[in-house]
């Protein structure tokens, strides 16, 4: 009797537990919504973006040795000049005054001079004397040639061939010893001068190409080789000073234009994807990626940040296809709903 009951028992727990399991209501798990791209291959490269300016290759100052008054100025800013052209001009009463007088001084000296060698040359005049007369006429000479320099500072002239970038002088004005008068500058080549951080000094080199845009004329396009890239940081930025020369035959570049640089570095191959995509995890970067439908984590290397996101260099395929919404709900095999 008991072995029966024992078994009306057991017969009727187990009646209980399968009622329970079908009043109990059945969850699924639902798909989660996302969104994903396809990735592929970067056939060019990473492009690095840097805002320049025009700067002139060569700048001269011109100024007035002596300084003074300035009387006149013959030319003004934006001007063309050939080199040995008359820029300005200083009071010259003094420098004039001071050449009159060496120069009489010279020719007394020399009519001297003359007379004295008749003399010597018949034997009448002691060596001592002849020595004193040359000596003079020397000294005379040397004056004369000073004061004239004096006098010829008093007029200031181009240098060089050019335009002139700035002009300080003022007539009726002064200028100090060796205070910039006139700036000159050549414009028959320029160089598109850039800073470059020095996290990415390292892939940049004298010889590569650049290109070059400029919104002042038009957005005109120019393509060129560096030609300079300094080897001193600025203390300030930490960056690198590059230049890239330009020839300006048609003169249209001018110094202060902003410009756009865009230099293609075509060692670092891989795959461009949004930066939100990329996480950190204690094995490394990883992101995720949809493979039969469900969700799964790829460590990845990324080898630099570009403009439109992360270049990865390892860890991807063409064809990958890596989720770039929604990821925040993630975990490892989620059934995915593709949203895109």
């Amino acid at each position: 009797m008991r072995s029966c009951a024992t078994i009306l028992l057991t017969a009727a727990l187990l009646l209980s537990l399968t009622a329970c399991k079908k009043s109990a209501p059945k969850q699924e798990r639902t798909a989660i919504p996302v969104q994903v791209m396809v990735v592929d291959t970067v056939a060019g490269g990473m492009t690095r973006t840097y805002v320049g300016e025009v700067e002139e290759n060569l700048s001269v100052s011109a100024s007035f040795p002596t300084g003074g008054r300035v009387e006149r100025v013959y030319v003004h800013e934006g001007d063309r000049v050939r080199a040995g052209q008359i820029l300005a001009t200083v009071n010259s009463a003094t420098a004039q005054n001071a050449y009159n007088s060496a120069k009489a001084s010279l020719e007394q000296a020399e009519d001297a001079y003359k007379r004295l060698k008749k003399v010597y040359d018949q034997g009448s005049l002691a060596e001592v004397k002849w020595v004193e007369m040359e000596t003079t006429l020397e000294k005379a000479r040397s004056l004369e040639q000073i004061a004239r320099k004096q006098l010829e500072d008093c007029t200031l002239t181009a240098p060089v061939a050019g335009v002139v970038g700035s002009c300080n002088a003022k007539a009726g004005g002064s200028l100090l010893p060796g205070e910039p008068a006139v700036t000159i500058l050549d414009m028959g080549s320029v160089s598109v001068t850039f800073s470059v951080p020095e996290s990415e000094i390292s892939t940049v080199n004298v010889g590569d190409m650049a290109c070059v845009c400029i919104p002042a004329l038009d957005n005109r396009t120019m393509t060129g080789r560096i030609s300079d890239r300094s080897v001193s940081a600025s203390r300030v930025s930490h960056s690198y000073q590059v230049k890239i020369a330009f020839p300006n035959t048609d003169k249209s570049l001018l110094p202060g234009m902003v410009c756009k640089v865009l230099l293609n570095q075509s060692d670092n191959q891989g795959y461009v994807v949004p930066a939100k995509c990329v996480q950190t995890r204690p094995e490394g970067l990883s992101v995720w990626v949809v493979e039969n439908g469900r969700a799964q984590h790829r460590l990845i290397t990324s080898s630099d940040f570009v403009a439109n996101g992360v270049l990865i260099s390892s860890g991807l395929h063409p064809g990958d296809t890596v989720i770039t919404a929604g990821m925040d709900k993630l975990y490892l095999n989620a059934e995915l709903r593709i949203e895109n």
